[in-house]
Formats: C-alpha cells, structure tokens, sequence
C-alpha cells in the first residue's frame, strides 16, 4: 500500500506501533485483565489491532503471524475452550479480510490454510492447560478457606477448653466470629433447658445501648427468631418482629441479620445473629461450621452445668439423709428405749406417770418412723452395700438394748446395680427380718446372707435362737413399728416372688426371700 520506496520504513513503524501497544500492555496488564475479565467484549479491540497488524504487514506473509494470535491466547486462558471458540470465530473473517486486504501480496492458498487451521487449533490446545489451572487455583481456593476454617475451629476450640463459664464460653464464641471471620458484630442467646426459655443475651463488640432481656419462653409467637430456633431454619432478617421484646427488637432492627440456630444432636442450644453485610456463600459456610462448633461447646457446657447442679442436690440430700440419720435417728432410739425401761422401773403407784411415759414412747415412736422414712426418700441412690449394712448393724443394736447383737453378713453379686426402689425393699425386709430376730429369738447374733444375679435378689436372714411356730407368728400383727412377718411374705409375692419362713421351738429360725431382679435394672 505504502509503494516500493517505503518498503524500509514499512516495517519499522509495523514493529514501533507493535512495542509500543505491548508497552502499554505490560505497564497496565492488571487493570487491562480486570477489564477484560469483567466485560469480554474489550477482547474485540485487541483482535482488530492484530487483523490491523497483519493487514499492513503482508497478510499471510506477514512476520506478525504468531503475535496476531496472542488476542486468541487470552480468550482461552481467560475463558477456556468457550472464549478459544469464540474469538477463533470472531478472528477468523477478520483474518481473511486482513489477507485480501493489500493486493499488492498475492495470497497463496495453502499457506492461508494451514494459518487458519492454526487460528483455531492453537487456541483450543491453549484452552485445556488453561482450565487444568483453573480448577487447581479453584482446589487451592477451597483448601486455603477450608485450613483457614480449621484454624479458626482450631482456635475456638482451644479457647472454649479454657473458659471457666458460660458467659466466658459465648464471650469468646462471639469474639471467633467477629475477629476472626471478620463480621462487624454478632448476637448470642443461650436456651435454658429447665425452664424452656431463651435469655443471657450477649453483642459484641460490647454496646451500652444493648437492651436488658428478660428470658422468653421458646414459643413460636415470641418472634422470628424463635421460631426459626424452633423449625431449626438460619435466615436473613426482613423487618418482622423478631422478639418480643420491644427494646431488644428495636436493637435488632437497626441493622439486618442473618440468623442460625445452635443445636446439640436434636437439643436447642441457642440462637447466633450475625449482621449480614459483606456475607459471601465462602463466609455462610465458614460461620456454619464455627457454628456448629460453637453449639458443642455451648451444648457441652450446659450439660455440665446441669450435671453439676444435679449432683449438687443429690450429694446434699444425701448429706441431709446422713446427718438425719447419724443424729435425729439414733437419738430418737435412745429416747424410746429409755421410756421402755423407766416404764418397767416405775413403781405401780405412779399410774398417771406411767400413761404419760406411754403416751410419750408412742410420740417418739411415730417421729422415730417419720425419720425412717424421710431417710428413705432422701436416699435412694446413696444406699450402697456398705451403708445397708452399716444402717442395719446400728438399726439391730438398738432394737435390743442393753444386749449386743452382731449380725454375720454375706454378699454375692452386685447390689449396687439393683434399682434404688429395690434396694430400698430388700434393706426394709431384711430389717424386719433382723429386728425379729434381736428382740425375740434370744441368740447373739444373726446370719444374713445376700445373693444378687441377673435374674432374681435372694435373702436369707437366720438364727440359732429359741424358734417360734410360724402360724402363730404370721397370724398376729407384729409389732407397731414394722410391717411384720406377715407384711414381707405379702410384699414379696406381690413383688412376684416369695417369701419361707422355717422355724420351729427350740429348733432357731429362717427366713428364705426370694425377688425377681425386675428388667435388670443396672443404674446405680
């Protein structure tokens, strides 16, 4: 086009205008990709600059063959086999007008040919490392949100091991998800599982202008909030009434959250609000997981709380149970068995005395029982093997004032793993049985023998005393403070077992129970 007489000068100025636009190229490749990457459509400019250089350059002759196609290059690194496609399709009219363009060049065939088949071929091979590097940058996207979610979990987790309390727990649960994942601020409120309330509500960063809450009852009519904790549904507020509570809700409504509950297996634990601004899919999944990190360490805490309360009371009605009967108990035994002697010791004169003396054993007696029995209630679990038969050899020294009175023990099996409503049973048998034993059989001591299996509680209570004849004994009510022989042998077969009682004058006693171990019942 520009005559033989500029053919120096041709290629010179093509080479100049090719440096300098890749000069400009390379100063501002980061803005320029941005740009390209965000509308493709500024790829078209850079195919007609390299159909313009080939224009002027000699067409298929042209030196610029390869740097024309670097526009193609971009397409399918930027947009793989898709952007390859297209603009192997957009260049290649282009390409052909750039060839019939100087007439001067006479185009040949085959050269044009095999320049058009590397039109579309060297895109398309460019295309698939393209997207190899495109998934394995994506893999090490999601590794790096993926370790940095462990170390955040890693941390929480650390922290929450060192918290001395609950508060301290949601202080530093909020602390994770407003520090480390970077959110303006979060909410945290803690379920009561005992009242069935929700409360202990907690912001951080810490505000003054944050409303007192009183606890609500998890009811789907007290807002939003709690009916997504119920439904176990996260969301992104809208203007509802999220509580009610008018201070907190106005609280709430200055900003837009996006809401999780935390649960513990199928356990509401409590409920996290995040402010929702700035929350990618990346970041929703991250807080999911701290989440549900957090609900463990919030769940687990309150169970220990609950344990620990629990067993608080328990150790404290036993050590009720213990002073009662260590005190109150033996004391009262001591007044009965005084009244029993100064009652023989009185004179026959001393008639009135002697009825108030009476009146008075009886009182005693009945708040002897009374004793007894809120003993029993109070400690249902705290009756080991040891303390049955502690409480027995002290019970049966009392029964038979002045005289000692041993019993010999013998124990197979685990009492321990009876139900306490069974164990309570078996202790009660065997003190009537025991006390029968010390105040009329006349012998020093008794043998008790105890046998526990899986399927059935067997116990023997037996003396080398002065017998009686069983018919006579069970046919009379025995004495006030007990429920008789008579009373266990019914007890025992309404229980589904039995009760045999062998003796005969002069001939010492035995009393053979036997009990069905009622579905194995193994807590202690």
């Amino acid at each position: 086009m520009l005559g033989k007489t500029n053919a120096l000068i041709h290629p010179l100025l093509v080479l100049a205008l090719a440096l300098a636009i890749n000069g400009i190229v390379a100063l501002f490749n980061r803005p320029l990709n941005r740009m390209v990457i965000e509308k493709p459509i500024f790829l078209s400019i850079d195919l007609l600059f390299s159909a313009f250089i080939l224009a002027i350059s000699g067409g298929s002759h042209s030196p610029y063959y390869l740097y024309a196609l670097s526009p193609l290059l971009a397409g399918a690194f930027f947009f793989q086999v898709r952007g390859a496609l297209t603009a192997s399709l957009l260049f290649t009219p282009l390409f052909i007008f750039a060839n019939t363009y100087n007439p001067q060049t006479p185009s040949d065939a085959i050269v044009m040919a095999t320049q058009l088949s590397g039109i579309w071929l060297l895109p398309l091979l460019f295309a698939y490392p393209s997207t190899l590097l495109k998934s394995v940058n994506q893999a090490t996207d999601e590794l790096s949100a993926a370790h940095r979610q462990l170390e955040i979990i890693h941390d929480l987790t650390v922290l929450l091991q060192a918290a001395p309390d609950l508060i301290s727990v949601q202080e530093r649960v909020l602390g994770a998800v407003v520090t480390d994942l970077g959110f303006s601020k979060a909410v945290v409120a803690m379920v009561d599982p005992t009242h069935e309330e929700i409360g202990g509500w907690l912001v951080y960063p810490r505000e003054d202008s944050f409303p007192q809450t009183k606890a609500l009852s998890l009811k789907s009519e007290n807002g939003e909030v709690i009916k997504a904790l119920l439904n176990r549904n996260s969301f992104v507020t809208e203007g509802k009434t999220l509580i009610q509570d008018p201070q907190l809700n106005n609280w709430l409504a200055q900003n837009q959250w996006f809401v999780m509950p935390l649960y513990l297996r199928e356990h509401p634990v409590g409920i996290l609000l995040v402010e929702e601004s700035g929350l990618t899919k990346e970041k929703e999944s991250t807080l999911m997981t701290v989440a549900n990190q957090a609900a463990l360490a919030l769940g687990t805490t309150i169970l220990c709380i609950d344990r620990a309360r629990r067993l608080a009371v328990e150790t404290e009605r036993n050590r009720i149970a213990r002073d009662i009967h260590d005190t109150v108990a033996q004391s009262l035994f001591g007044i009965v068995y005084s009244l029993d002697a100064c009652i023989t010791m009185l004179p026959q004169q001393a008639d009135d005395v002697k009825k108030e003396l009476i009146d008075l054993r009886s009182l005693a007696n009945t708040a002897h029982d009374e004793v007894r029995r809120s003993i029993f209630d109070l400690w249902p679990s705290a009756l080991n093997i040891e303390l049955f038969m502690a409480d027995l050899t002290n019970y049966v020294s009392g029964c038979c004032r002045p005289r000692t009175f041993s019993i010999i023990f013998n124990n197979h099996g685990d009492f321990n793993s009876l139900s306490s409503g069974m164990r309570r049973t078996v202790y009660r048998m065997a003190q009537e049985a025991l006390a029968n034993s010390a105040r009329h059989s006349g012998a020093q001591s008794a043998r008790l023998c105890l046998t526990v299996t899986d399927e059935e509680v067997y116990l023997v209570v037996s003396d080398e005393g002065k017998g009686f004849d069983p018919s006579i004994a069970l046919s009379r009510s025995q004495n006030r403070e007990h429920f008789g022989l008579h009373g266990i042998q019914e007890r025992a077969r309404a229980m589904g077992g039995d009760c045999e009682i062998n003796s005969q004058p002069n001939a010492g006693a035995r009393i053979m129970i036997q009990l069905p171990n009622n579905g194995h019942h193994h807590h202690a």
